[in-house]
């Protein structure tokens, strides 16, 4: 999928979307020369394509993809960008100018269809990025869709039939209003703290995808900005902010997109029936087999299986989506040890732990990506004679002595 995204780079663009923003300000007035109505609705409504082809594209390919991982964060990114692209696609055809779409198009309409996107985008990509992953056990898609299509038909019907009694968000000529203004400044700050989350998971696993995700949330914070200062629909300041809007959709898509999405490790087996005898070769292994995935500080436990749960009294969902804390939290500080031991040295590990009077051993594997561990591949098998001790065993011991 190409090079991950560095510091360097990062830093190089969001220096030159600034520098961008300055020049733009600097000759607004030579620039405002060159947009006239005619030529900005061509250019509008090429931008906004754009991103409404990201918003589907993404919605299209999770849609199928929830098949094989019944992944929760590809359900919300899905519906999430499912709507937004919808909503998007509605503020285009009711631009300013544009031909007759059930009413007439009009500024208000538009407008409102932008906030609405703008709102439902902000709030749901906080909520994508701090929710934890988690294995969810039915299909909820056609659930999710009705709830879409419904909120989708309720703006529809608020829009279009109250459009003359809706609170004026612009003002032709004299640009936004204190409601709209309000309104971009807190999808901003949400943007913001967009930005902080991906940066801190960036900075706990210095994973270059997150630079991406984080570069798209700086490209959306500018554009809202630049949304709370434009004099008319059709002015410079507007076509700034439409051009932002799609480069943070660029990176979105090469963010979230294809690591969230194309990177899941279902999907690099294309067969879905073979997909499905390996899970049930997983749920009938006499042992759990497991991997292991780093939020934060926190080690979260995914596709466990094996017919050694019920002699332990798990079932899967008592352990899938979980720390090792919520289901064995009197082992917890121990056994995190080693999970920390493989992350952060990158080897291998065997060691033994005692449940229910019991012994079992655990084995742990890095999983690498470009260098990085991305995650942890573990299997539990039992009743053992004997160990192997790992590398951490024998420093502690050693330590103790």
């Amino acid at each position: 999928m190409g090079k991950s995204m560095s510091e360097g780079r990062f830093l190089f663009y969001i220096v030159a979307a600034v520098m961008l923003l300055m020049l733009i300000h600097l000759y607004h007035a030579d620039l405002s020369s060159y947009l006239n109505p005619e030529n900005y609705l061509a250019i509008h409504t090429i931008l906004e394509f754009f991103s409404i082809a990201v918003s589907f594209s993404i919605f299209s390919y999770g849609w199928k993809v929830f098949g094989f991982s019944k992944s929760r964060r590809i359900l919300l990114l899905s519906f999430l960008f499912f709507i937004v692209g919808t909503l998007d696609l509605l503020h285009t055809l009711t631009f300013k100018g544009m031909p007759f779409f059930i009413t007439e198009s009009s500024i208000a309409k538009a407008t409102w269809f932008w906030v609405s996107a703008r709102i439902i985008e902000s709030l749901m990509m906080v909520l994508v990025l701090v929710l934890p992953e988690r294995r969810l056990q039915k299909d909820r898609r056609r659930s999710c869709l009705a709830i879409c299509m419904a909120i989708i038909a309720i703006l529809m019907f608020l829009f279009f039939k109250y459009e003359q009694s809706l609170p004026l968000l612009v003002i032709e000529g004299k640009g936004t209003t204190i409601l709209k203004n309000l309104i971009e400044y807190g999808v901003s700050f949400l943007h913001f703290i967009s930005i902080v989350i991906s940066l801190y998971f960036y900075n706990e696993g210095k994973n270059g995808q997150h630079l991406y995700v984080g570069l798209a949330f700086t490209f959306l914070f500018l554009s809202e900005l630049v949304f709370t200062i434009y004099q008319s629909v059709y002015d410079i300041d507007n076509f700034t902010g439409h051009l932002y809007k799609a480069l943070g959709y660029f990176f979105i898509m090469r963010g979230f997109y294809f690591s969230t999405l194309a990177d899941d490790s279902f999907l690099k087996d294309p067969s879905e029936k073979r997909g499905r005898q390996t899970e049930e070769m997983i749920q009938s292994h006499y042992g759990i087999i497991f991997k292991l995935s780093k939020q934060g500080n926190d080690f979260i436990h995914h596709i466990v299986g094996g017919g050694l749960l019920d002699d332990l009294g798990f079932t899967p969902n008592e352990i899938n989506g979980k720390t090792i804390g919520e289901f064995l939290p009197e082992k917890a500080g121990r056994v995190e040890k080693y999970y920390d031991c493989v992350w952060n040295n990158n080897e291998k590990i065997v060691f033994e732990i005692e449940i229910g009077g019991n012994t079992y051993a655990i084995s742990l594997m890095p999983v690498m990506n470009n260098g990085e561990v991305v995650e942890i591949a573990g299997a539990v098998m039992g009743i053992v004679r004997y160990s192997r001790l790992d590398r951490c065993s024998r420093n502690t011991k050693a330590n103790a002595l």
